[in-house]
């Protein structure tokens, strides 16, 4: 979105200066008495055949946008208006599939969608529904807009996918837009819940002083504890003071108790009803130097945790922030769940 109104104020900014430029440019004297009819009819007139416009030598809708802006139109807000119709007005088709967890078809399922138009005449959005058939297909046509989301509905799924999207707007570079093809529908996951297993919350905040020594943490205990747990996180940092203004070299460790961590990402962790089977590493490392251009004082991680020879899986938010002064308190904040039964299950995180 914050890309689509940077690229709308430089074709408005482009629109205003060549129209300014087109004023500059017009006789002083007075014009001889034309009736409104013939006046539009020349300008059409102009548009179409003007030499200057017939080198320009591509018909996108982004080069007519700007082509329209050297015409002599009376009305420089319609003008406007008819250059980001041409660059959000595009034709919307979407081919969609919709698959399972284990890449079974989802069919006769209903699909919302919705369509943006932002078009310089109006800024709405268009809604509908649509069923898949027994084979999990569906396509969307028939509507003009700059992009369109697609949200499946169906009891015992929930939609963990989120390619259910698309892009058609011309402000867009061609290879952010959507490329419909029917031989290639987009993939929609859906996963199918097998049966919520009880979870335990492990949010909860501490304040530690600086230790050189490892810390550990009980996450399901929700305390930390001279040793064992899950969770054992090691902290270095320079003697005295530090800060933005006067970076100093620190670094922080997580290592997991038995077990295994993976960086992961909010949203996926939120689409992500089962721990991964594999893929996890034995630690994770984040190493500040004083002379990187970078340096910050904190992290802000998501991250999937097996522990204890694999009894827990957790996924959680990790906020943690250095001492600033050496006397000071570190800052560690965990949010999120944990199944202790040996289960790689998260469903009861999923929306039932």
């Amino acid at each position: 979105m914050r890309r689509s109104i940077l690229w709308f104020c430089i074709v408005v900014t482009v629109l205003i200066v060549l129209l300014l430029w087109q004023n500059e440019k017009k006789p002083t004297e007075a014009s001889p008495p034309v009736s409104i009819e013939t006046n539009t009819a020349l300008s059409k007139s102009t548009i179409t055949s003007s030499p200057a416009s017939a080198s320009v030598g591509t018909n996108t809708p982004a080069a007519q946008a700007a082509s329209n802006a050297t015409a002599p139109l009376q009305n420089k807000g319609e003008q406007m208006r008819e250059g980001l119709s041409l660059l959000n007005d595009s034709s919307i088709v979407f081919y969609g599939k919709l698959e399972d967890q284990f890449g079974n078809a989802v069919g006769d399922t209903p699909v919302n969608f919705s369509v943006r138009v932002y078009n310089g005449f109006r800024s709405s959005v268009d809604r509908g529904q649509i069923t898949s058939d027994a084979n999990g297909l569906f396509t969307i046509s028939g509507y003009k807009g700059e992009s369109i989301d697609v949200v499946p509905v169906k009891t015992g799924y929930v939609p963990i996918s989120m390619s259910g999207s698309g892009i058609y707007s011309h402000m867009w570079p061609e290879e952010k837009r959507a490329h419909p093809d029917p031989n290639n529908p987009v993939v929609i996951k859906m996963w199918k819940l097998q049966g919520a297993e009880p979870l335990v919350d492990i949010s909860k905040e501490y304040r530690l002083p600086f230790a050189s020594t490892p810390i550990y943490f009980d996450l399901v205990a929700g305390k930390v504890v001279p040793d064992g747990g899950d969770l054992e996180v090691i902290i270095t940092r320079a003697p005295g003071s530090l800060s933005k203004k006067v970076p100093a070299d620190w670094s922080i460790q997580l290592k997991p108790v038995h077990g295994g961590i993976m960086e992961s990402d909010y949203h996926a962790a939120q689409l992500t009803f089962e721990a991964p089977m594999d893929g996890y590493q034995d630690n994770y490392l984040v190493q500040m130097n004083h002379d990187d251009p970078a340096w910050y004082d904190n992290i802000h991680e998501v991250f999937f945790l097996k522990s204890r020879g694999g009894q827990v899986y957790a996924k959680f938010n990790l906020d943690f922030m250095i001492n600033l002064e050496a006397d000071g308190l570190m800052d560690f904040q965990f949010k999120g769940v944990a199944n202790t039964n040996s289960s790689r299950n998260w469903e009861a995180t999923a929306p039932q």
